[in-house]
């Protein structure tokens, strides 16, 4: 998986870590922090500061001109996604005006539901916020795991990097992990624990872990 990586203008936040992740875990180009004035908080990803700022700041305004508009009752909007031929771009609402942007590649239009959970309980847990977002409201709760598969078969897991150690998974079966190209697993781990696990089409792995 690619690094996102770019010169910075400020200093490194708790956040930027978070943002980082989210980056190279969907092929995001970039990602913001916005406040409610539409300034960056943090930032992260593959473009300059001024470039990610700039377009951060324009979809917050747009997000916010949406919600306050009367001609539709668009005030809980959570998710705003605009589709272009050179840059496509989302945003997503927290709360007290805050907002995740991301800068997603040409023609894209959606962004992987498990990372998009994970960068927001992230961001809100350091943060302080509240998220009303779908995606976190559901019983799953997903975190990106690192996971070795066997040179036969890449896409079938071995072992999982749980708790500062591998442990190794018994495959007790597949299941349907959102259609296209994800595959999710049933496994038990080696002490007796039973969880799911999903491959994304990026090559990126999700545990599924208790609330």
């Amino acid at each position: 998986m690619r690094r996102s990586s770019a010169g910075r203008d400020q200093q490194v936040s708790p956040f930027s870590a978070i943002l980082h992740r989210f980056c190279d875990s969907t092929g995001v180009v970039a990602a913001a922090l916005v406040d409610a004035e539409g300034e960056t908080v943090d930032y992260a990803g593959e473009l300059s500061p001024f470039d990610i700022k700039i377009a951060a700041a324009e979809c917050a305004v747009l997000l916010g001109t949406i919600r306050v508009t009367q001609a539709f009752d668009w005030i809980h909007t959570q998710e705003l996604v605009v589709r272009g031929r050179a840059r496509s771009f989302a945003a997503f609402t927290l709360s007290d005006g805050y907002s995740l942007i991301a800068v997603l590649s040409a023609g894209a239009f959606a962004v992987s539901q498990r990372a998009l959970q994970q960068v927001l309980r992230g961001v809100c847990d350091e943060a302080g916020l509240g998220c009303e977002h779908p995606c976190t409201q559901v019983p799953e709760r997903w975190e990106r795991v690192d996971v070795f598969t066997p040179n036969a078969d890449r896409r079938r897991p071995s072992s999982v990097w749980l708790d500062g150690a591998w442990r190794d998974v018994e495959v007790l079966g597949r299941f349907d992990a959102g259609g296209g190209r994800d595959i999710g697993y049933r496994v038990r781990l080696s002490n007796g624990d039973e969880c799911g696990l999903v491959r994304e089409r990026l090559g990126v792995w999700y545990v599924e872990l208790s609330r």
